[in-house]
């Protein structure tokens, strides 16, 4: 039987993997700025669409992100 994996602050998961993008189940947010703060690692890979057909069967919710602040070559970002 496979273990939950721990809820853990966001920002110790992408220092732990800094080159690969994460699945994050979302536990808690800053309601302010809806920030995703703390979260169980459902997956992580260098491939992001591998975790984007994961992310869309997921239930709850789902923060992809990418484990450092500059992305990939090929990758934009807007907000």
């Amino acid at each position: 039987m496979k273990m939950a994996e721990p809820v853990q602050p966001i920002v110790r998961l992408r220092r732990k993997f800094p080159h690969e993008w994460l699945l994050v189940e979302v536990e808690r947010f800053d309601p302010k700025t809806t920030t995703p703060l703390t979260g169980r690692l459902k997956a992580h890979s260098p491939s992001r669409d591998l975790l984007e057909r994961q992310a869309a069967r997921a239930k709850g919710l789902i923060y992809l992100v990418y484990g450092t602040d500059t992305l990939p070559q090929g990758y934009a970002a807007a907000f």
